[in-house]
């Protein structure tokens, strides 16, 4: 099978999140035994710029009355896994993927319509064979509708397009002024096509056009059918949820394990979790927490936004200190919840601490050191350190909604069975008395680790998750419809 994945960031070359993992992963987990091919920005990161890159077309794409110049360069990383870099050093040879402190750059209308030009256009000229062509979020909707709204070329006539929605809460929403510069013919500015309350919306093409949609979870694909997470979308996607189905994320141990993990002090496993015990030991000492060890330590790793559950987070904080555990957040974003946090964790000094950034090292040593993960997202498609945290023996608290009513299994005392536990209400008292009976069991051991050890025997590998994906593949594959 030739695949095609096209993303707008893929690990280890550029990442803002879990799309990142996927786009990253996946096609590495695939190429055992697919050809795979990926094509992504060249931004101005480190990891790319330490490629040695072959460059192998060059053309110029025309948006509106401007043309602009587009070199595609690849390097083969195995025999069966291409990476292609679509180069143009005025949009892309930046800092940040999609914008800066001050907010999103104002031109990414035109630097994710330069990217998708250029691929499409790339692959007319080489007149590239794909049986799949895997495409990821608003940044790269536009392709289904690019290839499929003029007469398909010979070379792709049997291509059929996957489309992945990786978080419906950004759509690539535009001034529909700007409709014009795309060179798409006027009939798909309408609400049947791309309009959206008189802007452009990208995402509306991938969710028409492609052969088939998914998403990051089985859950997550329900939830978008109704008006509370559909984010405007949900009567559209309840039209095509014929083709509409739900692939957990799979998790790459070879970084996230403790056994193995290089940013601990006291690498352990299922079978030594005392060890566990020294790298809190180690994260008090490195972040001068006077706190004993015998105290839970509940730890939250997060982007600091309305999305991750953060509001929740702030009204049972009071409530929560005053239990017997210490609590470590870690997590940069918005800017007032960011304050209101400082506030918050500045009321109780030596209970708490806040760690304004993003930083891996750090992510990895609080998962080792924490006993207890929350993570109350109002939404999460996925999410993965949830997924991380049962790895490490660090039991979760999660919210019961999308990947984490999906990877977290709740613990019943009586069969012993079960990684975690789960909460669905925003009332404070249910969400503490739920944190309080947690604590409960946590003074007793022999409970506690039963937990941890479910959690640490789970397997979210991307090899597990690769079958899911080819099975999608070949059942598209075998369809004759072609939607769009």
């Amino acid at each position: 099978m030739q695949i095609l994945f096209i993303a707008s960031e893929a690990v280890p070359y550029a990442k803002t999140g879990g799309l990142a993992d996927v786009a990253g992963f996946l096609p590495q987990a695939l190429a055992e035994n697919e050809t795979v091919s990926l094509m992504l920005p060249e931004y101005g990161t480190e990891e790319i710029r330490g490629l040695t890159l072959e460059t192998v077309d060059a053309f110029s794409i025309v948006i509106g009355f401007q043309s602009f110049p587009a070199q595609i360069k690849k390097v083969m990383l195995s025999p069966r896994l291409s990476v292609y870099f679509i180069s143009q050093e005025f949009f892309f040879a930046r800092k940040f993927l999609y914008g800066d402190a001050g907010g999103e750059y104002p031109d990414n209308f035109y630097r994710f319509l330069f990217f998708q030009k250029a691929v499409v256009e790339f692959i007319h000229r080489q007149k590239m064979i794909f049986d799949i062509i895997h495409c990821h979020d608003w940044q790269t909707a536009l392709v289904p509708l690019f290839i499929k709204c003029s007469p398909r070329p010979s070379f792709l006539q049997k291509t059929k397009i996957i489309f992945s929605l990786h978080n419906l809460g950004y759509q690539g929403i535009f001034k529909g002024d700007l409709f014009n510069e795309t060179g798409l013919p006027e009939y798909l500015f309408s609400p049947v096509y791309l309009e959206f309350y008189g802007n452009i919306n990208f995402l509306k093409a991938g969710i028409i056009f492609s052969d088939w949609l998914l998403t990051v979870s089985p859950t997550y694909a329900r939830e978008i059918l109704f008006p509370e997470k559909g984010f405007g979308l949900d009567g559209l996607l309840n039209k095509f949820s014929f083709k509409l189905s739900g692939i957990l994320n799979g998790v790459d141990y070879s970084q996230w394990n403790p056994e193995t993990d290089r940013f601990i002090d006291h690498p352990y496993s299922r079978l030594t979790l005392t060890k566990k015990r020294n790298n809190k030991e180690a994260l008090y000492a490195e972040l001068k927490i006077a706190a004993g060890c015998q105290v839970p330590l509940l730890a939250v790793i997060s982007r600091i936004t309305e999305q991750k559950g953060i509001d929740l987070l702030l009204r049972i904080f009071p409530e929560l200190l005053k239990e017997d555990l210490q609590l470590v957040i870690l997590g940069e974003g918005d800017r007032l919840l960011t304050e209101r946090l400082q506030a918050m964790v500045a009321c109780f000094p030596g209970r708490s601490t806040f760690i304004n950034r993003f930083d891996e090292r750090m992510a990895h040593r609080l998962e080792a050191a924490a006993d207890i993960f929350f993570m109350p997202s109002n939404y999460e498609p996925c999410g993965l350190n949830q997924i991380y945290s049962m790895k490490y023996g660090t039991v979760p608290i999660v919210r019961a909604t999308g990947g984490l009513e999906d990877s977290v299994s709740a613990f019943d005392p009586q069969t012993g069975v079960g990684t975690g536990f789960k909460f669905s209400s925003d009332n404070i008292s249910d969400v503490m008395m739920l944190v309080k009976n947690v604590l409960a069991l946590y003074q007793d051991q022999t409970v506690w680790k039963q937990i941890q050890a479910n959690g640490m025997m789970q397997n979210y590998s991307w090899e597990k998750v690769v079958p899911e994906y080819v099975s999608i593949y070949n059942r598209v594959m075998m369809e004759d419809r072609d939607h769009g």
